[in-house]
C-alpha cells in the first residue's frame, strides 16, 4: 500500500534525515528518481504540507525541509495519506459491498478518468495480496481471512480509530470487558493489544454486516475450541452482531477468528520463568530452527544474543506471532511499520536477515513477509545498540599536575559518562602502562614519540583544556572500538554511517 505515495515519502524521509540543505542531484541519487520528477513532486508537496511545515528552495544550496518542533516523519506521512485520493478510493471500496465509478468520482472529488487510474493501481496492489477487484460495481473478493488481514493493514496504516466511527457502538464497554475476561482466563496482553483487538471487532462487524463470515478448517476449530483463548473470545461475542450470523457453526468460526488474535496478543505473565523455559527447552534443542536462527544471528552480531534477556523475550514472541499468522492466514503485526519499509529493505543487514530467516525456517515451513523481517531487523538493531550502550573503554589518563588531572577527568566524565572507565596516573609512570593488560586507550597531555606506548596501545593527546576536535577523536575511538571488537560493519547499524 505504501506504493501509493512512495515517491513523496522517499523525498520526505531523505529531507528529514539530512535536516540541512541537499541538492537535487543528491536526492536523485538517493531516491532513484530523475531531477525533473523530484522537482515536480516537490511542487506538489508544497501544496499539501501541514501547517508550520515549510519547503525551502535555493538555486545553489538545493532543498531544505523545515519542520515544527514537534514534527516527525510519522505525522507528515499521515497528513499526506489523508490527502491522497488513492487511499480515499480504497476506503470507499473496502467499506462498501460494491461501488461504481460515478460514486467514487463524486465522493472523492476526482474526475472519472482519475478514478479509473486509481482502480488500475488498486487492482495491482490487491493482486499482490492474493485478492481481486470485481468489475463495476467494484468490490474486493477473495479468501475472507485475507480480506480482513488487508483491512487490518489498511486501517492500521491510516491510524484508524474505531471510536471515531459512527458504527462503533461499544464506547468504553468493550475495553473494560476485555480486561476483565482476559484476567479471568489468565491472559496477559502485549503493549497496544487493546487498540488492535478493538479493530478486529470493528472489522468483524463490518464484514458480517455485508454478509461475509470467517471460515477455518474444522480441524482448527476442534483443536482450539477448549482453549482459554476460545473461551475468552466466546465471553466477548456479544460485541459481534450475532443476529446477522446465519448459524451456530458460523458463530463458532467468528469466535475462533477473534481467539486467534487473542493468542497472537498474549504476553507471558512471568518473564523470568518464560526465559528459563526458552533457555532450557527451546535453545537447548540444538537442531530446532529457533535455536539455529539465534546461533546464526549471534554470529552476525559478534556476541551471544541469548544473553540479552530483552532480545530473547521479544524475538520468541515475534516468531510465535508469525507462526500463528501463517497458520491461520491472519494479520497480527502492527502495519504502521509499512511506511518505513521502503527505507530499510535495501539495507545490507535487512537483506542478510531476510535470507537467514527464510533459509533457517524453510523446513517448517514458515513464511516471512518483509514486514516480519523489518520487525526482526529492529529487534536485532536494538540488541546491538543496547550492547554498544553498555560498552566501556578502560582508559588511562596521564597528566602533569593534580589540577590538570582533576579538570580533564571531569570533562571526560561529562562528555562520555559511563563509556570511559578512567584510571589516573602520574606522567612518570607512562612508560609502564604498556605492560598492563587492562587498558584499551591512553589519554595524555604529554605523550612523545619516544614513549614505549607507541605501537602498543592506542593513545590520544589532549590539551590541558581539551578542545572539541580532541573530544571528537575520543568519541570516534569509543565508537570504532566497539565495532572492531564484535567484528560488525558499523554501516549496518543505525544511523547507517557512510
Amino acid at each position: 500500500m505504501n506504493r501509493f505515495y512512495k515517491r513523496y515519502s522517499d523525498l520526505i524521509f531523505h529531507l528529514l534525515s539530512e535536516n540541512k540543505w541537499i541538492s537535487l542531484a543528491q536526492l536523485a541519487e538517493r531516491t532513484g528518481f530523475s531531477k525533473s520528477t523530484i522537482w515536480r513532486d516537490l511542487e506538489f508537496l508544497e501544496t499539501i504540507l501541514p501547517e508550520n511545515w515549510k519547503l525551502e528552495k535555493h538555486e545553489t544550496l538545493g532543498i531544505k525541509l523545515k519542520k515544527p518542533e514537534s514534527g516527525t516523519l510519522e505525522t507528515i506521512l499521515s497528513e499526506i495519506r489523508k490527502k491522497n485520493t488513492y487511499f480515499h478510493t480504497l476506503k470507499l471500496i473496502l467499506k462498501s459491498d460494491g461501488i461504481d465509478i460515478a460514486q467514487i468520482s463524486n465522493k472523492v472529488h476526482i474526475s472519472r478518468s482519475t478514478a479509473y487510474r486509481h482502480i488500475e493501481k488498486l487492482q495491482e496492489v490487491l493482486k499482490e495480496s492474493q485478492l481481486a477487484l470485481t468489475p463495476s460495481p467494484f468490490k474486493v473478493v477473495g479468501d475472507e481471512r485475507i480480506i480482513r488481514r488487508f483491512l487490518m493493514q489498511y486501517l492500521d496504516l491510516m491510524s484508524f480509530s474505531p471510536e471515531a466511527e459512527q458504527e462503533w457502538l461499544h464506547s468504553g464497554g468493550f475495553q473494560q470487558d476485555l480486561l476483565e475476561v482476559t484476567s479471568e482466563h489468565s491472559i496477559t496482553l502485549r503493549t497496544g493489544a487493546i487498540q488492535r483487538l478493538k479493530m478486529v471487532i470493528y472489522i468483524s462487524n463490518l464484514r458480517i454486516s455485508m454478509g461475509y463470515f470467517a471460515a477455518f478448517p474444522i480441524a482448527f476449530l476442534n483443536v482450539y475450541k477448549d482453549s482459554k483463548f476460545f473461551l475468552a473470545a466466546k465471553d466477548l461475542m456479544h460485541y459481534i452482531a450475532k443476529e446477522k450470523i446465519p448459524s451456530r457453526e458460523t458463530q463458532l468460526q467468528e469466535i475462533l477468528f477473534f481467539a486467534v488474535y487473542l493468542m497472537s496478543e498474549e504476553r507471558p505473565t512471568n518473564r523470568a520463568k518464560h526465559l528459563r523455559y526458552l533457555r532450557r527447552r527451546r535453545i537447548g534443542e540444538k537442531e530446532h530452527p529457533f535455536s539455529v536462527c539465534l546461533e546464526r544471528l549471534s554470529d552476525i552480531a559478534g556476541f551471544n544474543l541469548t544473553d540479552d534477556d530483552i532480545f530473547l523475550f521479544h524475538i520468541y514472541q515475534t516468531f510465535k506471532r508469525i507462526h500463528l499468522g501463517n497458520e491461520f492466514n491472519t494479520e497480527t503485526l502492527q502495519s504502521s511499520m509499512l511506511q518505513h519499509l521502503p527505507y530499510y529493505e535495501t539495507n545490507p543487514l535487512f537483506q542478510t536477515l531476510e535470507k537467514l530467516v527464510a533459509e533457517t525456517f524453510s523446513k517448517i515451513p514458515l513464511v516471512f513477509s518483509k514486514l516480519n523481517v523489518l520487525e526482526i531487523f529492529t529487534l536485532f538493531q536494538a540488541a546491538i545498540l543496547r550492547r554498544k550502550n553498555k560498552h566501556v573503554i578502560q582508559a588511562a589518563l596521564v597528566c602533569r599536575t593534580y589540577y590538570e588531572k582533576d579538570y580533564i577527568r571531569e570533562v571526560l566524565k561529562y562528555h562520555f559518562g559511563h563509556k570511559l572507565a578512567i584510571s589516573t596516573l602520574d606522567s612518570s609512570s607512562v612508560d609502564l602502562i604498556s605492560e598492563y593488560e587492562e587498558f584499551d586507550l591512553v589519554i595524555s597531555t604529554e605523550l612523545n614519540q619516544s614513549s614505549k606506548l607507541i605501537g602498543h596501545l592506542p593513545a590520544i593527546n589532549v590539551s590541558a583544556f581539551p578542545t572539541g576536535s580532541e573530544l571528537m577523536e575520543i568519541r570516534q575511538f569509543i565508537h570504532d572500538h566497539f565495532f572492531e571488537q564484535i567484528g560488525l560493519d558499523k554501516e549496518m547499524i543505525y544511523p547507517f554511517e557512510k
